[in-house]
């Protein structure tokens, strides 16, 4: 091979492009990858921040509709004091926490209980009385005006804002001071709205002879 054939050969691999083009090739094969896995990427984390959203959302309807509360024993009527009762001077309600539910945050400012009958509509205002006697009962029974029942809060546990589980509380819900009385036969209706969860309801009625003490279940 003479020189003039050497110059020609080292020319064409001079001008030799194959290499070129299959390293930018793969420099685009490589940046769609990345590209993929950057949007798959972002599509997941997109998605599982939905669907937690979504749970969030779900486990907190299910929170509100869902009863927290529930009543303890006996809803007890207690009559006015007179030798022979006539109405209903007060009840007596207690309340735990619903099966499955660790804590319920039950703030007396913050809660609502209302009484409903044939009669009468009331808002009850919360009186802070520390119900630990009979005596305690009569005093809170004396803190409202006439037409402005009240209810107290007696606490058997550790006197805090919220109900563990296996604390009991039990409202005094006076009813002495109703524009019209509570008497036999008449049926009513008290609700009991917390800050979480739903309202806890219940129906009863007076019995047809008022005594001293009443079971109404």
């Amino acid at each position: 091979m003479n020189v003039k054939d050497l110059k020609a050969l080292c020319s064409r691999f001079r001008k030799e492009q194959c290499g070129i083009t299959g390293l930018e090739t793969a420099i685009v094969l490589i940046a769609f990858v990345v590209v993929a896995a950057v949007f798959a990427f972002t599509v997941l984390t997109t998605g599982l921040f939905t669907s937690e959203k979504a749970k969030e959302t779900a486990l907190a309807g299910v929170q509100t509709t869902s009863s927290s509360l529930v009543i303890k024993g006996a809803v007890i009527a207690v009559g006015d004091p007179a030798a022979a009762p006539t109405r209903v001077d007060y009840l007596r309600v207690k309340l735990a926490t619903a099966t499955g539910v660790e804590q319920v945050l039950f703030n007396p400012t913050d809660v609502l209980v209302t009484y409903t009958d044939d009669n009468n509509v009331a808002l009850l205002a919360f009186d802070a009385q520390a119900i630990v006697t009979a005596a305690d009962i009569t005093a809170c029974l004396a803190t409202g005006a006439a037409g402005t029942p009240t209810w107290c809060l007696r606490n058997s546990g550790n006197n805090n804002a919220i109900i563990d589980p296996g604390e009991v509380m039990e409202l005094i819900v006076t009813l002495d001071d109703l524009a019209t009385p509570l008497i036999a036969n008449k049926q009513f209706m008290v609700e009991i709205i917390p800050q979480d969860g739903a309202v806890l309801k219940f129906e009863r009625r007076a019995p047809l002879d008022i005594t001293p003490v009443m079971n109404l279940d």
